[in-house]
């Protein structure tokens, strides 16, 4: 139910994308200039990959001078750092924003709501993020994502928690890390190795079927 989160916690150095930032854009004019850098990041590195990226490049193909580029990143290091930020905080703040939508759903709505938008949100823009999750042992993550996945775990722990009468769970915060870093881990994987899975209406009920387990909820009888 989060973004992409699930290689090894060795892999990382304990620090967060964003933080070799030189500084924060706060005028609109800024705010542009640094969204068209990272937006020429992100073709640039879906193109050509991680040994083709360089500040000139993208100062170019955002159409400002690299000087302009240094005010705001150092290097290509922060460049791809803000940018896994940005986009993995996008899809946080969706994830979290089905919460109050769910909140009083039926529960197998709400289930094939997180599988649903789970998927959805693995396949939209498949080639950055897939080539996001190939760099993130490069410029290390680990406590920005742990963050992140926390704020999704927490808002479907108080869901788990306000219908724990529907559910057989005993603790509602360990049932939640459970299913976030699982689903994480199998779209993840497929996204890197398989990604024909992720239209797959198979890999959906398997999910499903994942989610449910984890709530304590009878299996669906299987059609004839």
């Amino acid at each position: 139910m989060a973004p992409r989160r699930s290689l090894p916690l060795g892999a990382f150095p304990k620090r967060h994308p964003g933080a070799r930032a030189r500084k924060q854009p706060s005028q609109a004019r800024s705010q542009a200039l640094v969204a068209s850098l990272l937006e020429a990041t992100a073709r640039i590195l879906v193109q050509d990959g991680w040994d083709g990226l360089t500040t000139n490049r993208v100062a170019r193909k955002a159409g400002v001078s690299v000087g302009s580029l240094y005010q705001y990143f150092p290097d290509k290091e922060a460049l791809v750092s803000a940018l896994i930020e940005t986009s993995a905080d996008a899809l946080t703040q969706r994830l979290v924003a089905l919460g109050p939508h769910l909140a009083d759903a039926p529960v197998e709505q709400v289930v094939a709501a997180i599988v649903e938008t789970t998927l959805a949100v693995t396949r939209e823009e498949a080639a950055l993020h897939r080539s996001v999750l190939l760099q993130l042992p490069r410029i290390g993550a680990l406590e920005f994502f742990e963050r992140l996945n926390q704020r999704v775990a927490d808002v479907l722990a108080e869901w788990i928690a306000l219908r724990r009468r529907e559910l057989d769970v005993e603790d509602p915060s360990l049932a939640a890390f459970v299913i976030v870093t699982a689903l994480d881990a199998v779209t993840d994987h497929a996204l890197l190795l398989r990604p024909e899975l992720l239209d797959s209406a198979r890999l959906a009920r398997q999910l499903e079927r994942l989610v449910r387990g984890c709530l304590g909820l009878a299996p669906r009888r299987r059609r004839r």
